[in-house]
């Protein structure tokens, strides 16, 4: 199986053709992407990507930003909020959960965050990835050493939740997938895997391809997951 989940920076804009081209040369099993619109440029990814087989739900269809799942398996939609979307491959018997959580500290982002962690407590039984833009990090997942809901995602690998890239990462990937216009980097992509899909994967590669956002095609890496389920 292979994974990539990347946030488009506001929809993609102009970006769009080299994102589907990206994302079609990627060929993956599974794409999850943040920052995603329902406007015209949504639309043109939606079309490009259903061309190629892919079987697609957004979060949002107001226009405004949220997330996206595409999947070349069928699957069935669980959940839908804004930002949230949650789908089920019966093929794999995997629950995929795409999350675009708030970038602002505030109540917003603390009722996001207590929705994750409440999905990840009552579904710890089953193979469930939970995979996105979290906008959080701790402070060895920032090059300033400052930190943002670590508490929240420490709550969550207290569940047993395993952080991929932490646990599995690819030698040499670049830690950060996203830098603030004075430089400081920060990482605030994961993806989370539940402990019984734990024990169904093996050969687990996970990278942030920092090409993307060198070429500016997006202002994040795109992180990426290869293993077998």
């Amino acid at each position: 199986m292979k994974l990539i989940s990347l946030n488009l920076r506001f929809g993609g804009q102009k970006r769009t053709p080299q994102i589907i081209d990206y994302l079609l040369s990627e060929d993956a099993d599974l794409v999850v992407l943040t920052e995603f619109m329902m406007n015209e440029k949504g639309k043109e990814i939606i079309r490009k990507i259903s061309q190629k087989g892919y079987n697609i739900k957004p979060s949002n269809d107001d226009g405004s930003m949220g997330s996206f799942i595409a999947s070349k398996s069928d699957f069935v939609t669980k959940s839908v909020f804004d930002r949230w979307i949650e789908v089920y491959i019966p093929k794999n018997d995997l629950y995929v959960l795409g999350v675009y959580v708030p970038d602002q500290p505030g109540a917003e982002k603390n009722i996001f965050w207590k929705r994750i962690l409440e999905y990840a407590k009552n579904n710890i039984e089953k193979n469930v990835l939970i995979t996105g833009d979290f906008n959080s990090c701790t402070k060895e997942d920032s090059s300033n050493g400052t930190e943002y809901y670590a508490k929240e995602l420490m709550e969550l690998e207290d569940l047993k939740y395993i952080d991929l890239w932490k646990n599995y990462s690819k030698e040499g990937s670049p830690r950060y997938t996203w830098f603030y216009h004075s430089g400081e980097g920060f990482r605030l992509d994961y993806v989370f895997i539940s402990p019984k899909l734990a024990a169904s994967m093996d050969e687990i590669i996970v990278y942030h391809d920092f090409n993307v956002r060198e070429a500016k095609i997006s202002d994040h890496s795109s992180l990426i997951l290869e293993c077998l389920f």
